[in-house]
């Protein structure tokens, strides 16, 4: 999913898939069957594909920061990040809707998309064997497509309407898919950090300073970012309770305080320009 997906060059994909896996006479006994469920799949695909968000994160470029990406976000960081936690689970229920319609809500639907064990899926569901073929033709290829089991376990949980787990297993995939395997949380704060270096040397008109000071500032914004984000009495509690953050972010930006006191002093004084100013 690195780029738009092409329905038509999805479709070759996908039916080759088969051809590798299938027989010719299960194949040329069940073509119109297997042209259903290719169809179910590609939509399926394509609606990631076409997504304004998964569009956008697509296309970073390898020498792009996802932080970096993120704060520049056409529509802006707040509403990606709404939408990223309330909005996702619609939209992923949305796609699943196909699966959903063609096989019945069960548990037992659940738990061979959560385990993948088709003769157990069988056994218990009592499914007959000659159907099984039907089955695996619709979700092997969404079984191949994904290197982590977070997006099927995802829809494993929308099946049983277990709505919390499915948003967390799908911020899962998607940390593993687009966010580098970062903390996402983490990934919001640097990219709001960023918008906000930018914005202050845009009001200033300090072009050169934000080469020269942009690990700096960079550290000086997460740390007020912390403070507002935290429930502090006065910026010197914030600073003796954020600073291990501050000090381990300072170093992901190579900005490196010379000693623990150093850091606790000069990230105070932060907080208390902050403060004052506001």
């Amino acid at each position: 999913m690195d780029e738009i997906l092409n329905r038509e060059t999805l479709r070759d994909d996908i039916r080759n898939q088969f051809i590798q896996n299938f027989s010719k006479e299960l194949i040329d006994e069940n073509q119109q069957q297997i042209e259903l469920q290719i169809e179910k799949v590609v939509t399926f695909l394509i609606s990631f594909s076409e997504n304004k968000y998964f569009a956008y994160l697509a296309s970073r470029k390898t020498n792009v920061s996802i932080e970096q990406h993120i704060s520049n976000l056409p529509d802006g960081i707040s509403q990606f990040e709404n939408w990223f936690n309330s909005g996702l689970l619609d939209f992923a229920k949305d796609i699943f809707s196909s699966l959903t319609e063609t096989m019945n809500s069960n548990i037992h639907f659940a738990r061979l998309l959560d385990n993948r064990n088709y003769d157990e899926f069988i056994i218990n569901s009592k499914t007959k064997d000659t159907d099984i073929e039907q089955w695996k033709s619709l979700l092997e290829p969404l079984f191949q497509l994904f290197d982590t089991p977070y997006l099927v376990q995802a829809s494993a949980c929308i099946n049983l309407s277990l709505d919390n787990a499915a948003l967390s297993l799908l911020h899962l995939w998607l940390q593993s898919l687009w966010f580098d395997d970062k903390s996402i949380q983490r990934v919001f704060d640097d990219a709001k950090a960023i918008v906000a270096i930018r914005n202050e040397h845009a009001s200033a008109g300090k072009k050169g300073a934000l080469k020269r000071w942009s690990p700096r500032d960079a550290t000086r914004f997460y740390a007020i970012k912390l403070f507002e984000d935290g429930c502090f009495k006065n910026p010197n509690q914030a600073a003796d309770k954020i600073i291990d953050d501050v000090i381990k972010y300072g170093i992901s930006v190579n900005y490196i305080f010379s000693s623990n006191f150093q850091a606790q002093r000069t990230t105070y004084n932060w907080l208390l320009a902050y403060n004052k100013k506001k």
